[in-house]
Formats: structure tokens, C-alpha cells, sequence
């Protein structure tokens, strides 16, 4: 399985990752590139059915157009003009060809803790989702009790948070959560929030509320504990930064 390194502005993946593969495949226009969420193991991928499209108009296999896409997406790439340059970070991924022919890109256990991080830096110009009342009003009381918790955590524990998704088995609550953060952050940064996304993390963040004891963890598993601290934590700026506010 290979590495390979991306560029990224504001945590927005989809958008860097489809930009460095219409430079390695010498498209002019990064919209071309079919870019999806994949969710084929544990954390945060994305699938492209570039070689698939490819083949369409060539006597080539499909798998054998993505290892040669593979390949192009490993070389040295030219740097750009550093007066220009305007990313702040580069995330890793694996990367494979699969026998039907699709990339997959998923991005390296110990960048999770990192990106999730980097969405908090949230562009001011992103539209906000339109809710119902009553699920605007349950993410904001989600958002509060995420915050006390979290408050009450660092009376209860001496530790620190820490972020631990590396060689870690995610339950399957926490794997639902990404998923739900993926949709919802990466839909905002394409100004178009859904707002299903949202009633759909609004329902799994009742799944932590009700499957992660984590005053239990911090006292049995302190390195378990920390992780779900953070969550909780992360939760709380999270909802802050992406929610409107709620109405008088």
C-alpha cells in the first residue's frame, strides 16, 4: 500500500485530494474528477472512479488505468511558486488500485486526530445549515451537555486529553460519528449543508451519550479515557462552530 501526501486548505479533503489527481492525470478542471466518502474500513476514506471513467473511451482495463493513475499520483509533482502558495498542511493517505478498478485513499490513522482538528478552523464564509426548530434546539442541548461533561472531566481527571486513533479498533458508534462529521463538515465546505446530514449526527451523538461511559474509561482506561475526552470536548467546539445560532 503506498503513501502518498496532500495538500490541504481549511480541512477541506475532498477538494485537494480531487485537485491532485486532475494534476496527475493532466485535467484541466478538478471538477472532472469523480470524488466520493468511502467508508470500506474503519476512519476516513474516498473513492474515485476516475479509471472507470477512462476506460469508457480506451481498450485499457479499468485496474490497469488506475495502477498507471497510481503510479502518476506517487511521482515528485512540481512544487508552486512559494510567494502563491496558500495551503497549511498536508494530510497522508493509502492509497491502492482496486481489481474493479477504483482508487481508494484513506487517510493515515494518526491524521484523523489532526483533521478533525483543523475543521474547527471553520471559513467564515460557509453557509450555515437551515434546521427545524427541534433538532436546532436538540444540537445545541447535545452541544451544552458535551461541554459540561467535558468541564466536569477536567475536575474529575488529573491526565490530559489526547487524541488515540492510532492501531485503535473504533466502536461501532465512534466509526458512525466520523462518518457523520465527514458528511456534515465536507457538505459545508461545499456551501451546501444538507440538512438530513445533520439530523443524522444529531442521532449519533445520542449513540455517545449512551454507549461511552466516560468517567467509567478514565478511571479504568486512562489512555481509552483521554481519547473520549477529547471527543467529548471536540464535540462541544464542533457543534459551536458549524450550528446557527439559536433564535429568541
Amino acid at each position: 500500500m503506498l503513501s502518498i501526501p496532500v495538500i490541504t486548505q481549511a480541512g477541506n479533503l475532498t477538494n485537494d485530494l480531487r485537485a491532485h489527481l486532475a494534476q496527475a492525470g493532466d485535467f484541466p478542471k478538478a471538477s472532472e474528477i469523480p470524488l466520493q466518502l468511502c467508508f470500506q474500513r474503519q476512519g476516513i476514506g474516498f473513492r474515485s472512479a476516475i479509471a472507470l471513467k477512462l476506460a469508457a473511451h480506451t481498450h485499457q482495463s479499468p485496474q490497469a488505468i488506475a495502477q498507471a493513475y497510481l503510479t502518476r499520483l506517487t511521482a515528485p509533482t512540481p512544487q508552486p511558486d512559494p510567494k502563491h502558495q496558500t495551503a497549511t498542511t498536508a494530510f497522508t493517505y493509502e492509497a491502492i488500485a482496486t481489481p474493479q478498478g477504483w482508487l481508494e485513499f484513506f487517510l493515515v490513522p494518526t491524521e484523523i486526530g489532526r483533521w478533525l482538528d483543523r475543521l474547527l478552523l471553520r471559513p467564515e464564509n460557509l453557509t450555515a445549515p437551515k434546521l427545524s426548530p427541534d433538532l436546532l434546539f436538540s444540537c445545541h442541548y447535545l452541544q451544552q451537555r458535551f461541554q459540561d461533561l467535558s468541564n466536569l472531566a477536567a475536575d474529575y481527571a488529573p491526565d490530559t486529553l489526547q487524541w488515540n486513533f492510532e492501531n485503535a479498533i473504533l466502536p461501532t458508534w465512534e466509526q458512525a460519528l466520523l462518518e457523520a462529521i465527514a458528511h456534515c463538515a465536507l457538505g459545508s465546505f461545499e456551501n451546501r449543508p444538507k440538512p438530513h446530514l445533520f439530523a443524522v449526527l444529531e442521532q449519533n451523538l445520542w449513540e455517545v451519550q449512551r454507549h461511552c461511559p466516560l468517567f467509567y474509561f478514565l478511571r479504568e482506561n486512562p489512555t481509552q479515557g483521554r481519547h473520549y475526552w477529547q471527543w467529548f470536548t471536540y464535540l462541544a467546539q464542533f457543534l459551536a462552530c458549524y450550528l446557527p445560532q439559536l433564535e429568541n
